[in-house]
């Protein structure tokens, strides 16, 4: 079956009474079997009062009265099961727990409907009943309950039924029962079958008409919270963007501050500092790097929720950027005994962004690579054509990162050991990468293997001139 055979997540129900959270069909499945439980009741003495009406009060001849009571105590029988099996599942909270029985006993329950609504129809005229458009009813409720591949199996269950019937009473297999005043057999003017098909007609679309209107109304409830819920969505993503230009903008000062304080420490304006001292302003220049770095990231994301981004897009050499900020880090590299170096092809296409934005998500890599892979690595910044993209790769043969790390690498605030000499991160930088990636159209992602390095990857859709894309 399709999605809605899939039980529910952890969690799913919890808040699920209070009115404030979308219901799923898993979470409704329970209510909905013991309500259409209930309309089996019905549905059990419709039949057999039914029948004691069509033959005392309009007169109906040749109807078996035996046989569709014994089909309503069935039905009736069955459907107490069904009944009290389903009433403790109501609450969405209960149907959680015990959703794959719950499904199983829609299948059913769904079988078991269209076995006797069969029989029934059998009895009241066959090929020639008013009661055939009673399948499209059952449909409707197999849809309502049961996912659209599980819907379309019982449909394709219920047709062969029908076409069981049809040629079975064909080809004579089956005895056929012309109940007259049910179906035609006398007059073309019997009056007791155009009451017949009007009171059935009018019974059929009363019930679809109110099991539709209900289904209506539950996805007209939901959009309404639906909207409620996006309503809140915007408004706290509003607050987080103001906190974070807050927060960025009161903390850089204090930090800068505090930095150039240390620096004149270091520098020994106040006087020559012991050796213990040094150490001591070091150890708080490195924090303060720290703390640096973090603020820097949250202004690119704090850029990157506020700033009309589409209107600053131009077109951008990446190949230029790669070199830049190759040679920019060369040093830091060499310092840990490191190589890093470029591979660029003779030309590739421009892309279209913020080079600002790009040379923030390629730094964040590389730097990545630097303090991770460890002494005596190499690292390779490398371009290249993939249809119409170009991918930026920054690969290393570093310690490389488990698998079960990896879904994880590009979440906020995420942070994945990779070495003992590695440096501690803010969690930020490759959340950093994944947003530029996605506001320039583009993709993420990462291959390695552990103990044989590392390659990132960064792909870019291909600038197309106005020409270009008429074409």
């Amino acid at each position: 079956m399709s999605s809605a055979n899939q039980p529910p997540a952890a969690g799913a129900a919890t808040g699920s009474t209070g009115g404030d959270s979308l219901l799923s069909h898993s979470l409704l499945l329970g209510e909905r079997l013991y309500f259409f439980s209930r309309l089996r009741f019905l549905a059990a003495a419709g039949i057999l009062t039914g029948g004691l009406f069509a033959i005392h009060v309009v007169g109906i001849e040749g109807l078996n009265l035996g046989a569709l009571a014994g089909t309503a105590g069935f039905l009736a029988l069955c459907n107490s099961v069904v009944f009290f099996a389903v009433r403790p599942y109501r609450l969405p909270e209960r149907a959680a727990t015990a959703f794959r029985p719950l499904v199983w006993t829609a299948s059913a329950t769904i079988l078991l409907d269209y076995l006797v609504l069969t029989f029934t129809i059998w009895q009241v005229g066959g090929s020639q009943s008013p009661f055939l458009a009673f399948y499209i009813l059952h449909a409707i409720f197999a849809s309502a309950m049961l996912s659209r591949r599980a819907a379309f199996a019982h449909a394709a269950v219920g047709y062969l039924m029908l076409a069981a019937l049809v040629l079975g009473e064909w080809f004579g297999w089956l005895p056929r029962h012309r109940p007259l005043g049910a179906v035609f057999g006398g007059p073309e003017n019997d009056f007791r079958v155009v009451w017949t098909l009007l009171f059935l007609y009018g019974l059929l679309m009363a019930a679809t008409t109110y099991l539709a209107t209900g289904i209506a109304a539950r996805l007209r409830e939901s959009e309404r919270r639906l909207r409620e819920a996006v309503l809140r969505l915007e408004r706290l993503a509003d607050l987080r963007r103001s906190f974070l230009h807050v927060m960025v903008h009161d903390l850089r000062s204090p930090v800068g501050a505090v930095t150039t304080l240390l620096d004149n420490l270091s520098s020994e304006l106040g006087g020559p500092l012991t050796g213990q001292q040094r150490q001591w302003v070091e150890r708080a220049d490195h924090r303060l790097q720290g703390a640096l770095d973090l603020l820097r990231g949250l202004q690119v994301l704090a850029d990157l929720e506020t700033e009309p981004l589409a209107d600053l897009m131009v077109s951008v050499d990446l190949q230029a950027i790669v070199r830049e900020v190759v040679e920019e880090y060369a040093d830091l590299a060499q310092q840990r005994r490191q190589s890093l170096t470029a591979e660029l092809p003779d030309s590739l296409p421009p892309v279209r962004g913020i080079a600002r934005l790009l040379r923030e998500a390629l730094v964040n890599y590389v730097t990545n690579a630097i303090k991770y892979s460890g002494e005596g690595c190499t690292i390779v910044v490398r371009l290249r054509s993939q249809d119409a993209a170009i991918r930026i790769e920054v690969q290393d043969d570093g310690p490389g990162i488990p698998p079960e790390a990896r879904t994880r690498l590009f979440q906020e605030f995420v942070r994945v050991s990779k070495g003992k000499d590695a440096e501690a991160g803010t969690g930020l930088g490759l959340s950093i990468v994944r947003r530029i990636a996605e506001a320039h159209g583009g993709k993420v992602g990462v291959e390695s293997t552990p103990g044989q390095g590392s390659c990132f990857f960064l792909t870019l859709p291909v600038f197309k001139s106005a020409g270009q894309e008429d074409a």
